[in-house]
């Protein structure tokens, strides 16, 4: 991010196209992006005013840069990223190669920086006639509907300047409830953290159970429990690390949790899928650890804020590391950002879909007795110490 004393805002829509369209009373985004720079740099908060807002309008260009890196560069490098998304993907340059427009560049180098910080105002009109429908709009216009990243969807220019007032108003709150736990991070000496790091590893370790499955939103029974996901019923057994991931003990509390899903298989029964292992970290989680949990590296590892997402694809096993669970409100604040990470990213219909699949494959393994022989269960191990 901009290292600034103001937090930087951008807000990116085409130019000269009007909202709404074809009517008498349509401002140009241009003009609406000119006065609302004004509206929010203006803002004072206890006398002290917190913004400053990057349009192209006003924009002076660096020797170094031409007009589309250095919009690309304030996507990059904003606070807030705000779009005013009217389905047109923008001026995309020169050259019969070139597909991308620039209103599709400044978000998708905005949204790689950090999901979190961007907002979509929606003000495509899909049914007119005037709605932009050239090949690179309408990967613009797929991009955005994927990642699911819409506000609101404003009829009327009063609508719309609200919309961005209060989706300024939003990101600001979020912005300073996240820095305060990123500050508080890696401070185990002080309140909550050091109530956990005085406890032993197994109190620890249930304390860390009880917050994930509070942050779910349910009641753990024998050790799982159940959360409504895009209308299904899935079933999740949190576990935890009290440690790092590099501490052999702390990491024997959890395992290889996959090979154990055949127990569950009466309470899959009454779900369904699952089960997806929520795992909480005391400490960080990386990719390698990750993969190491599931035993081979052939999978789908994906590192975010809140930890590390993990599925293999062909037996569709699931796992959500929870990094940094340094206390309670830690805890339940990173499953939260991974529960609307599902939603941003549409990784949501995935995670169900694959925990369905996985139902059906414990079911099947349990059926042929596949998990008799499974490195780590019971049975195994009693086979390698009498064989």
């Amino acid at each position: 991010m901009a290292k600034s004393s103001k937090l930087r805002v951008m807000i990116s829509s085409r130019c000269n196209d009007e909202f709404p369209l074809r009517s008498k009373d349509a401002i140009r985004l241009t003009d609406l992006r000119v006065e609302m720079k004004k509206e929010i740099e203006s803002a004072e908060m206890l006398g002290s005013r917190l913004y400053e807002v990057w349009i192209h309008e006003e924009a002076g260009v660096s020797a170094d840069l031409n007009s589309w890196e250095e919009c690309v560069r304030q996507a990059r490098d904003c606070d807030i990223f705000l779009m005013l998304f009217n389905g047109n993907a923008g001026f995309k340059g020169k050259g019969e190669l070139a597909t991308v427009g620039i209103c599709d560049a400044e978000f998708q180098a905005a949204f790689a920086a950090s999901p979190s910080k961007v907002t979509v105002v929606d003000i495509f009109e899909r049914s007119s006639p005037a709605a932009p429908s050239g090949a690179h709009h309408k990967s613009f216009q797929e991009r955005i509907e994927r990642e699911n990243v819409f506000g609101a969807r404003p009829a009327s220019i009063r609508e719309l300047k609200d919309a961005i007032r209060r989706a300024v108003t939003t990101r600001t709150v979020e912005l300073a409830q996240k820095g305060v736990l990123a500050g508080g991070r890696g401070r185990g000496y002080l309140g909550p953290a050091l109530d956990w790091r005085r406890l032993g590893y197994a109190e620890r370790a249930g304390r860390m159970r009880n917050a994930v499955a509070a942050a779910l939103g349910g009641r753990l029974d024998a050790g799982t429990c159940k959360i409504e996901l895009d209308g299904r019923t899935i079933l999740c057994r949190p576990a935890a690390i009290p440690d790092s991931l590099s501490v052999s003990a702390a990491r024997e509390f959890v395992g290889q949790p996959h090979l154990r899903d055949h127990t569950d298989v009466v309470r899959l029964k009454k779900v369904h899928g699952g089960p997806v292992h929520v795992i909480a970290c005391h400490k960080a989680a990386t990719e390698s650890q990750a993969q190491r949990m599931l035993g081979y590296p052939n999978a789908t590892v994906v590192p975010a804020p809140f930890g590390t997402y993990v599925v293999d694809p062909i037996q569709a096993v699931q796992f959500v590391l929870i990094a940094n669970c340094s206390d309670e409100h830690a805890t339940r604040l990173a499953v939260q950002r991974f529960l609307e990470w599902l939603s941003q990213t549409g990784q949501l219909s995935i995670l169900v879909h694959t925990a369905i699949k996985r139902k059906e494959v414990v079911a099947l393994l349990a059926k042929t007795g596949m998990y008799n022989n499974a490195p780590g269960t019971r049975r195994s191990q009693a086979g390698d110490q009498t064989g």
